[in-house]
C-alpha cells in the first residue's frame, strides 16, 4: 500500500495577472506547488516553445522549479510557433505515457488527454489528465464523451484502476452523468470563479481521501484554484 497527494491546477499558462508571461509569474505557480506539498500535479494551460512565453517550456520548468524532478507534457495543439496542453509534474519515476487526441468534429480546437504510470513506492499508478471544451455546451458534451470512452476502455484492459484529473470545464452533476462508472473526488468545490469545474475521478481498487481546495488565486497569476486529495493504492 502506498499513499501520496495528487493536484489538478489550471495555471492559465503562467499570464492571468499581467495578461502576459513573465518569469516571476512561473516562479510564483512553483512556489504554489511545492507549498502544496502535491506529489503529483496535473497541470492545464500550459505552453512549450510558444511566443506568448518566450518559447519557454513550463512543464520542464515548474517541474526543475518545484521540486518534482519528473514531467510528461500532453499536446493539444501547435500554438504560437510552439504548442499548447497540459501537463503532469511527480516526484516519483513515470514509467510510461501516451497522449490520445480526441476524435472531434464540434469542439473545432480539439482537444486530448494523457496519461502516466507512476512508480509509486513499488505501486503502480496511473494518472490521466485533460482539459475539456469551452466553446459550447455541445463541445464540452463531446470531449467529455471522448474523455470517457478513452477512461472505459482503459479500464477494460488494464487492472489497478486509474485516476483522471481536469479542468471540465462543466459542473459534478454532469461529470456524473457522463461517467457514471466512476467515483468522483468531491461534488461541489469551488474551484473557478463561484463554479465548480476542475475535477479528479477515479475508480476501484484506488481510494481517495481529503478533497480540498488551495487559493491560488490570491495574487491573480492564474484564475484557478489549485484541488488537492490524499490517494491510496
Amino acid at each position: 500500500m502506498a499513499q501520496f497527494t495528487l493536484a489538478s491546477f489550471n495555471i492559465c499558462s503562467a499570464h492571468f495577472m499581467e495578461q502576459t508571461y513573465t518569469e516571476k509569474n512561473l516562479h510564483r505557480l512553483a512556489d504554489m506547488i511545492a507549498q502544496s506539498g502535491a506529489d503529483v500535479v496535473a497541470l492545464q494551460e500550459v505552453d512549450r516553445g510558444a511566443n506568448r512565453s518566450g518559447g519557454v517550456d513550463m512543464a520542464a520548468r515548474l517541474s526543475e522549479l518545484s521540486g518534482l524532478p519528473h514531467h510528461y507534457f500532453i499536446k493539444i495543439r501547435d500554438f504560437q510557433g510552439g504548442e499548447y496542453g497540459t501537463a503532469i509534474l511527480s516526484r516519483y519515476p513515470i514509467v510510461e505515457s501516451q497522449t490520445l487526441n480526441f476524435p472531434v468534429q464540434i469542439a473545432t480546437q480539439g482537444t486530448s488527454c494523457g496519461w502516466v504510470k507512476l512508480d509509486v513506492e513499488g505501486e503502480s499508478v496511473t494518472v490521466f489528465n485533460t482539459h475539456l471544451s469551452v466553446e459550447s455546451e455541445e463541445a464540452n458534451t463531446e470531449t467529455l464523451c471522448c474523455f470517457g470512452d478513452i477512461l472505459k476502455d482503459y479500464l477494460a484492459n488494464h487492472d489497478g484502476g486509474c485516476l483522471a484529473c481536469g479542468d471540465f470545464n462543466t459542473l459534478p452533476t454532469k461529470v456524473a452523468q457522463y461517467l457514471p462508472w466512476m467515483h468522483r473526488a468531491h461534488d461541489g468545490l469551488v474551484t473557478f470563479a463561484d463554479r465548480s469545474i476542475d475535477h479528479i475521478v477515479y475508480a476501484d481498487p484506488i481510494q481517495v481521501s481529503n478533497a480540498r481546495t488551495m487559493n491560488t488565486q490570491v495574487d491573480r497569476v492564474t484564475d484557478h484554484n489549485m484541488l488537492l486529495v490524499d490517494v491510496t493504492v
